[in-house]
This record gives structure tokens, sequence and C-alpha cells, in this order.
């Protein structure tokens, strides 16, 4: 009985805790993408836009707005956290490799990503958002995923008239880069 009741509350302990439980095993598994990865960062981006937006609109007047606010700022802290661990546990630790020829301007971008990331939260200011996804912009082109468009490309994409990777600015992207690829694992390292 009493074994039986630990064992409950430790799994309620678990399940209760605030810790995220991270999805990506670090195993070669075969069952993640860096698709994935590159969406949640687009995604986080999204998403800053309109917690700063929320932020700085807030009248701050009564209870429900005070209330919105203090969620608003919660979420950009919490979305930002979650972002620096996707560049620690994912970039870091899977993607870049001590002896490839682009390493040190990997690190860089990937510092850039971080310290904008540390910023955001400390701030509502919707150009540190701006710089973050330029950052984002030349840091996935080092790591180049095949067959990849971020919606937010996209969206920049149609505004200059072209449309995905059939457009001009498209083509150049996927076909304008001086770094080697290994085609056999589909862009995923673990």
């Amino acid at each position: 009985m009493i074994k039986k009741m630990l064992f409950t509350a430790g799994l309620l302990g678990v399940i209760l805790s605030h810790q995220p439980l991270s999805s990506h095993c670090q195993m070669p598994c075969g069952i993640y993408h860096d698709d994935m990865v590159y969406e949640q960062v687009d995604q986080y981006i999204e998403t800053m836009y309109k917690a700063v937006t929320m932020l700085n609109e807030s009248k701050f007047s009564n209870a429900k707005e005070r209330t919105e606010f203090v969620r608003w700022a919660c979420l950009k802290d919490d979305e930002s956290d979650e972002m620096a661990q996707v560049f620690l546990t994912y970039f870091l630790q899977q993607k870049v490799k001590p002896d490839e020829k682009d390493t040190v301007n990997k690190l860089v971008g990937i510092h850039k990503m971080l310290f904008l990331l540390m910023r955001i939260k400390q701030n509502v200011d919707v150009d540190l958002v701006n710089q973050f996804g330029k950052e984002w912009l030349s840091l996935k082109s080092l790591f180049h995923a095949p067959e990849y468009e971020c919606k937010m490309e996209m969206i920049r994409l149609k505004a200059y008239g072209a449309t995905g990777a059939t457009g001009a600015a498209g083509a150049a992207h996927s076909h304008d880069h001086d770094h080697d690829h290994d085609h056999d694992d589909d862009g995923h390292t673990h």
C-alpha cells in the first residue's frame, strides 16, 4: 500500500512539474525532422510578434487587461526559454560538428540567437523580434534543409513577387551556397 502511494505521488509529481518534457531523444530513431524544429522557431517568431504587440497595446486599465498582460509576459518568457533550449540541445549538441569548415559561423550565429532571446525576454520591442527573424534566416541557411520553406519566408517571397522555391528568390537560395551536404541522412543528424 505504501509503495503504491509513493509511486502515485512520484508519478503525480512528474506530471505536475513545470519542466517541459522533451520529445527529441537525441538517438538515431529516424522519426524527427529538421523541418519540425525549423517550424518551431518560425512559430516562436510569430508568437513573439503577437506577444510584444499585445503587451505594447495593453491599456492595463481593468482586471481583465492586467491578467492578459501578465499572461502574455509569462508566455513571452516561457517561450523564449524553450527556444533557448532548442538552440542549445538541438543545434549545439546535434547539428554543429566540431570538424566542419563552417563550425565557427554556426557557433557565432547560435550565440546571436541566444543573445537575442535574452533581449526579447527583457524588452517589449518588436525590432528585437525582427532582428531575431533576420538572424534566423541567416543561421538556417548554414544548415540548409532541402525542400524546407518556412511560412515566414513564403510570406516574404510572396511580397517580393516570387512564390516558394520555384520563384527567383527561392531558386537563388536553394543553389547559392558554399557548403557541403550529406543528403544520405536527409539533413537529420543525431
